[in-house]
């Protein structure tokens, strides 16, 4: 009995050994960071803004391995894949997490099986905006000329199953309206064609939206998220003006499931030092993308996606889409 003791003792020890030293070892070599979308997109911007000051936190390279098309589950796949040895990590999103669940009958990944919420990088609404020509101030009177008038307004959304087409889509379920969904496969096309009067509204990340607006060339009606802009602070939620409506369009670092502990608690230490810098702080509010909460604690992340892949679901089913 005793020897059988001390050989249990051994055991735990060197599991105990080797989890420290691999506390202390990581990061060895070079993180990679899947981002689902192309290079030079919104997602890829703040991904390599990010990558740069977390790697001098870590004192090693975070490289940022493109992964895009369809819908973000080409890169969602490629991540759930990767070795789960703590250098690969994923930039996840309300889409790709939240809304393809319910959206994609074969979806070759599951959000919660597959993965670990490590960091909350930024939790924006889509901003809803007109083209500045246009006698519409707010979202009030949006709703009210457009039933006077039914058909007479159109949105520029990136697909009708894609996060600006459900939140148009959502919008127009919850104000009883019928404005018309027209897809782009460009946002910078459609947004020329809000701004020259083809098309009559624009739903599409904040900061793509801000030159434009302080320019003078669109005019912002409101924010689908929880909480106004800090960017924007005087353009109100749709929820001030319909009460409950709130589609968010997150982003979050992720892990694929079975990374080591040590590499999950540090990641998430990296990005919540790097997000308490002034500068960080800065640029992502100017981007569109603010934090206020830094990384975010992983219980809390973990809570944080189940409750919106419930919303997102509640949408979906609110518009009647169904998965394909």
């Amino acid at each position: 009995m005793y020897r059988k003791f001390l050989c249990i003792a051994a055991v735990l020890g060197a599991i105990g050994a080797s989890d420290s030293a691999q506390a202390q070892q990581w990061p060895d070599k070079a993180i990679r960071l899947y981002v689902a979308q192309g290079p030079g997109g919104g997602q890829d911007t703040i991904a390599r803004y990010l990558a740069e000051h977390v790697s001098q936190v870590l004192k090693q390279q975070i490289l940022i391995e493109n992964r895009p098309g369809a819908g973000a589950i080409i890169g969602m796949q490629a991540a759930a894949r990767a070795p789960a040895d703590g250098y690969n990590f994923a930039m996840t999103s309300s889409a790709g997490m939240a809304s393809n669940p319910h959206l994609v009958k074969a979806l070759t990944y599951d959000p919660l099986k597959d993965f670990v919420p490590v960091s909350m990088v930024s939790k924006p609404g889509f901003l809803i905006s007109i083209g500045a020509q246009s006698p519409v101030k707010n979202l009030a009177e949006l709703v009210a000329a457009e039933k006077a008038s039914p058909g007479k307004f159109s949105v520029v959304i990136d697909g009708p199953r894609n996060a600006t087409g459900l939140t148009a889509a959502y919008l127009n379920k919850v104000a009883g309206a019928n404005i018309r969904l027209v897809a782009y496969t460009s946002p910078a096309q459609g947004l020329q064609d809000v701004i020259t009067g083809n098309v009559d509204l624009f739903v599409q990340a904040v900061g793509l939206q801000l030159p434009h607006i302080e320019a003078g060339k669109l005019r912002p009606l409101a924010v689908s998220g929880v909480a106004r802009e800090p960017s924007l602070p005087n353009v109100p939620t749709v929820g001030e003006t319909f009460p409950g409506f709130a589609l968010v369009g997150w982003l979050m670092i992720s892990a694929p499931t079975g990374t080591p502990r040590p590499a999950l608690e540090g990641i998430n230490r990296a990005f919540d030092a790097v997000f308490k810098k002034p500068e960080v702080q800065a640029w992502m509010t100017r981007n569109g993308s603010h934090n206020a909460i830094g990384a975010g604690s992983l219980p809390e992340l973990e809570k944080f996606v189940r409750d919106e892949i419930d919303l997102w679901g509640k949408a979906v089913k609110a518009i009647g889409l169904e998965p394909q």
